[in-house]
C-alpha cells in the first residue's frame, strides 16, 4: 500500500486553500497564464554581435519549444520588438543589426531598460527568461537541464546556468529526498552501534530494526489511506522513527542487562513506555495548528509514527527479549552509572533539592527572559538561504546576482482601464519610479535590482517619431504582434476593441534572492506601503485592488505563518503532554513542575541560538513542540521511580534522589540515542533540516541534565511533604540536604 505514497512538489500545496497569499497568486495565474520565472543564464562576451544574437535565438527558440513554456524574453526577441521601432526600409540590403547600432541613442535606452534582465549592463552576460504555465513543470525543468547540459558542452565557456523559484524548490525536493535516504541509513547505523557499545544485546539490535521496519511500514500505508502526500519535511520519517524507537528499547535493554526478566521488565516499564511514546505523539500532533501544510502533514506523520512505534513494542518486544542470554554480548552489569558518576549524581541532586526554592524562583526568571528574547528573534524568509553557503544552488545564484542583480521575483498587478491612456502609464511609471527610489533595510541597501512593465517598454516606443502620434494601446498591439506570448504574460488584452473588460498589467519587480531575512522583510513592508499609496491615489475598491504576490511574497508569507505558528504548537504541546502527565501521575503540581523544566531549555537553547546570530527558520520554528513531546520522556521515568518508592515508605528527599540515580543510566543512554539520531540531520546539506537536528539535540541534551538534577528539586518543592534525609554512611552531614519541614498538603498516589 506503502508504494501509491506520492511527493508534490508544488509550492501552493504548502498552503491551506483558504490562504489569501495563495489566493493572490492563483489569480495571478489565471490572469496572466504564467507566473513562475527561470532563468537560462548564459555567458558570452560577443553576445552583442550576429554571432551572438545567432547563438541567442537558436537557445532562445529551444526554450520556447518546451512544454510548459508560455513565454520568452531574450536579447533574441529583444531584436524582434526594436525591429519593430526602427523598421528597415524596403529593398533596403543593410544586415545590420539595429538594436546593436552603437551611434542609436533610442537603441541604447531600450538594451539599458533591460539591462539586468535579458543581458548584463556590461553586456557579456544573457538572460533567457522564460514564464512558465502551471502544468508539468517537473518535466519541463528536466528538459531545461538537458539544454544546459547541451549548451555547456558545445560550448563551455558559456558556464550555462539555471536560476529562479521553480530551481530552488525542485532542488530543495532533490535534496530532501537524498537526503532522508542518506541520514535513515546513518541515523540507523550511528543508533545501532550505540546500543552494541553501551548495552552489548543483539536481541535489542534485533529489536529495533523489526520495530522500525514495521513502524514505517504502517506509517507510510496509514498516510496513503489518509491521502496524505510527502512534502518538504517528510523525508526524514525512518530516521525520526529510528530516534523514537531506540530511545524506548534502551530502557528495556538496560532492566534485561541488569538480570531483571522479561516479564518483570515489561511489567515494570508498560506504562512509562506507552506514556512516553504517547507524549511524543502528543507533541508532533501539536505541529497541526500550524498554518503551513507540509508542517500539518509532519505532524500527522509523525504522531502516527509514535503510535505505531508503541503498537510493534507491543507485539514485537516479549518475544525478542525472551531469546537465550547467550545472544548478549559481555558479562551483565548493574543498571545504574558507575560509582563516581553515581556519587556525583547523588550529591548535585542533595545540592540542588537543599537550594529548591532558589533554583525555582532563577528557573521561572531565566523562563521569562529568554522567552521574551526569543519573541525578539528575527525570521529568515530567504528560500535562498536554506541552502548552504558553499552549495552549487548558493554559488550559481551569487554568480546570477553579481552579473545581473538580483534573481528573486516579486509580482504587482495593478487594475488597467479597458483603454490604456497616456495619463494611466504616466501614473503607472511614477509608482515604478517610487519603487526604485526605495532604500530600506538596517543598512539602507536593500532596495529592487529591476522593475519593469510593459510601460516601460512603452515610454521608449513611444519616442520613435511617426509611433509618438498613435495611442498607446496601438504601440502596446505592435509589442504584442512581435512578443505574443511575454506581452500576454505582462498585460491582458481585449477580446475585441468593441469588448469591455477588465484588465490587468503586470509589474515585475527584482531583488537579491540572498538578501538576509530582515532586510527582505523591510522592503516588502516598503513595497506594501508604496502599494497602498497608489492604490489610494487612483481610488480603487476593494474588489479591484492592487495585488503584491509572486514567489518570494509565497515563501515569505509561509515562513511568517510557521513563526506566528510556534507558540500556539508549544501551547498545544504543553497542554496535551500535560494532560497525558496529569493522567499518569495524578499530581497537577508535578506535572506543572514537568512542563517547566522542560521548557527550559527549549527557550534556553533558542535565545542562545539568536545570542549567536541565529535566525528562525523552517527548523527553528517546529522544535518548541517536538522537543517537549520527547524531552518529557526522561520526566515519565523519573516520576514513576519517584512514586514507586514513595509508596514504598520513602520520604520525598529521598525518593528523588534515588530515583534520579537510579535512573541515571537509562535516561543518559536513552537520550544518547535521541541525541545521536537527531544529531545525524546536521549533516543535512539542507539548513532547515541541520538546524532542526541541531537544536533538538541541544535541547534533549539539556533536559537529561534538567529532568535529573532540577526537576527533583521541583518536585519536591511542589508536593512540599515532610521527610527526613538519611545520611548515607561515610557522607558528611554538609552534602546532606536538608529536613524538609514543608507540610502544605498530603501526598497524591499514582
Amino acid at each position: 500500500m506503502q508504494s501509491g505514497l506520492q511527493i508534490n512538489r508544488q509550492l501552493a500545496s504548502m498552503f491551506a486553500p483558504d490562504d489569501p497569499s495563495l489566493a493572490d497568486y492563483q489569480n495571478l495565474q489565471a490572469t496572466f497564464g504564467g507566473n513562475q520565472v527561470i532563468m537560462l543564464v548564459y555567458d558570452d562576451p560577443n553576445l552583442m554581435s550576429q554571432a551572438g544574437l545567432h547563438r541567442c535565438r537558436k537557445w532562445t527558440h529551444q526554450v520556447e519549444s518546451l512544454e510548459a513554456v508560455t513565454g520568452v524574453l531574450s536579447v533574441a526577441k529583444l531584436v524582434e520588438v526594436f525591429a519593430y521601432l526602427r523598421p528597415k526600409l524596403p529593398f533596403s540590403s543593410d544586415d545590420s543589426i539595429a538594436l546593436f547600432d552603437p551611434e542609436d541613442e533610442l537603441a541604447q535606452e531600450f538594451r539599458e531598460l533591460f539591462a539586468g534582465y535579458t543581458h548584463s549592463r556590461d553586456e557579456s552576460t544573457s538572460a533567457i527568461v522564460a514564464m512558465l504555465g502551471p502544468d508539468n513543470i517537473q518535466g519541463t525543468l528536466t528538459d531545461f537541464r538537458q539544454i544546459v547540459a547541451q549548451m555547456n558542452t558545445t560550448r563551455p565557456l558559456a558556464k550555462a546556468t539555471l536560476v529562479g523559484e521553480p530551481i530552488l524548490l525542485q532542488d530543495a525536493f532533490d535534496l530532501i529526498l537524498a537526503d532522508g535516504r542518506r541520514l535513515a541509513i546513518g541515523t540507523i547505523s550511528l543508533l545501532a552501534l550505540v546500543i552494541l557499545v553501551t548495552l552489548g544485546d543483539i536481541r535489542v539490535v534485533v529489536l529495533s530494526a523489526i520495530s522500525i521496519t514495521w513502524s514505517t511500514l504502517a506509517t507510510r500505508s496509514t498516510m496513503v489511506l489518509l491521502g496524505i502526500e510527502l512534502s518538504l519535511v517528510s523525508a526524514v520519517l525512518i530516521a525520526i522513527v529510528a530516534v523514537i524507537v531506540v530511545a524506548a528499547v534502551m530502557h528495556l535493554g538496560i532492566r534485561r542487562r541488569s538480570g531483571v526478566s522479561t516479564i518483570q521488565t515489561i511489567g515494570l516499564l508498560a506504562i512509562p513506555i506507552t506514556v512516553t511514546c504517547l507524549t511524543d505523539a502528543a507533541g508532533f500532533a501539536s505541529l497541526l495548528v500550524s498554518g503551513v501544510r507540509p508542517v500539518q502533514q509532519f505532524g500527522i506523520m509523525t504522531a502516527v509514527a509514535s503510535l505505531a512505534v508503541l503498537a510493534s513494542l507491543a507485539v514485537f518486544a516479549p518475544a525478542i527479549l525472551s531469546w537465550p542470554d547467550r545472544l548478549r554480548i559481555g558479562s551483565r552489569k548493574d543498571a545504574c552509572l558507575p560509582g563516581r558518576t553515581s556519587d556525583l549524581l547523588r550529591r548535585t541532586v542533595r545540592m540542588s533539592l537543599r537550594h529548591r526554592s532558589s533554583l525555582g524562583i532563577a528557573m521561572l526568571l531565566v523562563i521569562l527572559v529568554c522567552g521574551l528574547h526569543v519573541a525578539t528573534l528575527t525570521t529568515n524568509t530567504s528560500f535562498l538561504q536554506n541552502f548552504r553557503s558553499d552549495s552549487e544552488i548558493a554559488t550559481v545564484y551569487r554568480r546570477v546576482e553579481e552579473r545581473l542583480g538580483g534573481a528573486g521575483v516579486t509580482d504587482i498587478v495593478l487594475p488597467a482601464p479597458n483603454a490604456i491612456t497616456p495619463e494611466y502609464l504616466d501614473r503607472v511609471l511614477a509608482f515604478e519610479q517610487r519603487l526604485r527610489d526605495l532604500r530600506v533595510g538596517t543598512d539602507g541597501q536593500a532596495q529592487l535590482s529591476k522593475v519593469l512593465s510593459l510601460a516601460d517598454a512603452d515610454a521608449v516606443a513611444a519616442k520613435v517619431s511617426f509611433l509618438s502620434f498613435v495611442t498607446p494601446d496601438v504601440r502596446l498591439a505592435g509589442m504584442r504582434a512581435a512578443i505574443p506570448e511575454f506581452a500576454q504574460a505582462l498585460l491582458t488584452f481585449p477580446a475585441s476593441p468593441a469588448k469591455s473588460t477588465r484588465r490587468s498589467l503586470r509589474i515585475m519587480l527584482r531583488s537579491d534572492e540572498a538578501m538576509s531575512g530582515p532586510n527582505k522583510a523591510d522592503l516588502s513592508r516598503a513595497i506594501t506601503h508604496e502599494l497602498a499609496a497608489f492604490a489610494a491615489r487612483n481610488r480603487f475598491t476593494d474588489s479591484d485592488r492592487p495585488r503584491l504576490t509572486g514567489y518570494s511574497v509565497l515563501m515569505s508569507n509561509l515562513v511568517a505563518s510557521l513563526i506566528r505558528d510556534q507558540w500556539r504548537a508549544l501551547g498545544l504541546a504543553c497542554v496535551l503532554v500535560g494532560t497525558l502527565l496529569w493522567l499518569a501521575t495524578g499530581n497537577w503540581r508535578e506535572t506543572l513542575a514537568a512542563l517547566l523544566v522542560n521548557t527550559l531549555p527549549i527557550v534556553v537553547v533558542l535565545s542562545l541560538m539568536g545570542l549567536l546570530g541565529g535566525q528562525l527558520d523552517l527548523g527553528s520554528a517546529m522544535i518548541g513542540a517536538v522537543s517537549i513531546g520527547m524531552s518529557i520522556d526522561g520526566s515519565v521515568h523519573f516520576l514513576t521511580g519517584y512514586h514507586r518508592r514513595r509508596r514504598s515508605g520513602s520520604s520525598t528527599h529521598d525518593a528523588a534522589v534515588d530515583s534520579a540515580t537510579d535512573l541515571g543510566l537509562p535516561i543518559v543512554l536513552a537520550s544518547l540515542a535521541l541525541v545521536v539520531g537527531f544529531g545525524v540531520l546536521v549533516t543535512s546539506p539542507f539548513v532547515p533540516t541541520a538546524t532542526f537536528g541541531l537544536l533538538v539535540a541541544a535541547t534533549l541534551a539539556a533536559s537529561t541534565v534538567a529532568n535529573l538534577t532540577l526537576l527533583p528539586a521541583m518536585v519536591v518543592w511542589c508536593t512540599s511533604q515532610e521527610c527526613t534525609v538519611t545520611v548515607p554512611r561515610g557522607e558528611s552531614e554538609s552534602d546532606a540536604s536538608e529536613p524538609d519541614t514543608d507540610t502544605s498538603g498530603p501526598e497524591t498516589k499514582v
